[in-house]
Parts: C-alpha cells; structure tokens; sequence
C-alpha cells in the first residue's frame, strides 16, 4: 500500500511539473492533486479542447497520445498529423500517433530494450517534457515499423513552424519521431522542467 501511494505521489509530482512546464500553475511541486493543481489541470483540458475543435480530431490511438502532450505540442501535433494523414491516404494508409509523453520511468524502460530502439535515458528525451510525439504507418490494423512513407511524411515537418524531425538526425536516425524546436537540448528542456 505505501508503494502504491509513493507512487501516485511521484505521478503527481511529475504531472505537476508538466503543468509549470507548459506555462500552468499548479502551486508547489509537491505529490498533493490541491485545488491550485486541479484548477491548472482544468485550464490545460480546456486548451487542448479548444485546439482539438480548432484543428480536428483523428482515430483513438492519436488522441489518446495528443492529449498527453503540451497544449503547444498539441496544437503541432495536430496541424503535422493532418497534412499526413492526408498524405498517407493517398497511398492507402494510415498514419497514427502510438507515443507521446512518457516518465523518466517509461522511457529507462524504453531505453534498455533490445535491439535498441531510443538513446535516449529518463531525463534525457523530448518526450519527457510533453513536447515529442511518435507516429506509425499503418494499413487497417497492420503496422509497418519500416515504410518509405516515414520519409515521405516526414518531410512535412517542414511545413508546420515550430518542429523538428528525427529523420533529419544523423548520429541516430529516428523517422517516427517529431519534437517541439523550442528548447535545442533535452538537458534544456530537463532544467526548466525540474525547477
């Protein structure tokens, strides 16, 4: 019982830092769901509300996935997955968003996976921060985890302000992966995270 109620604490903290991350006031960083916590929850719900009227709504598995990102995020999210959905249709397919926000718990999972699917230890990626987003290629209900249609929706990225894609690194090429530009490093991101 003390594990699990340590455990709702940290996912507390952890969501309260997400809210004072992206600009909400959830009041002390401190495991309690308080009333200032709730009302910046409200405000954030209410947000990403607004932008899903704004810019649409897609399959389950992307609005699952949308809703946890930053309202900043989402709004990218939402106006990328668009263009690419149109994209991929043309061809027959589909494109989903399968990850967004993930714990530092999360993704040292992620991290210790064989073969190796992420560089990237708790703390040290984007999608730690609301502000990265993973997308699959899909046909029906099968998946494709190599598909010439990552590079092809990939380039879009260039046609919505504000984000950056994996496919354009060079020591890991990461075609699925789409992050917010605003903050240039995970450390960054991590300092402003955690204050």
């Amino acid at each position: 019982m003390a594990d699990t109620l340590a455990q709702v604490q940290k996912d507390v903290q952890f969501w309260q830092r997400l809210l004072t991350f992206a600009g909400y006031k959830p009041g002390k960083i401190d495991g309690v769901n308080g009333r200032k916590t709730k009302a910046a929850t409200h405000e954030w719900l209410n947000d990403a509300a607004h932008l899903k009227t704004e810019y649409g709504s897609f399959d389950d598995r992307s609005e699952r996935n949308i809703a946890t990102l930053t309202p900043e995020a989402q709004r990218a999210a939402r106006i990328w997955l668009k263009a690419a959905k149109a994209v991929a249709e043309a061809e027959g397919y589909d494109v989903r968003i399968i990850c967004g926000t993930r714990t530092y718990k999360e993704q040292d999972a992620l991290y210790r996976k064989r073969p190796r699917v992420t560089k990237a230890r708790g703390g040290q990626s984007m999608h730690n921060f609301g502000i990265a987003w993973d997308i699959g290629i899909f046909k029906g209900k099968e998946y494709f985890g190599d598909h010439p249609l990552y590079a092809k929706v990939g380039k879009l990225y260039t046609q919505t302000p504000g984000i950056t894609w994996g496919g354009t690194w060079t020591s890991f090429v990461d075609q699925p992966h789409y992050q917010l530009s605003l903050y240039a490093t995970s450390t960054a991101a991590r300092t402003e995270f955690e204050k």
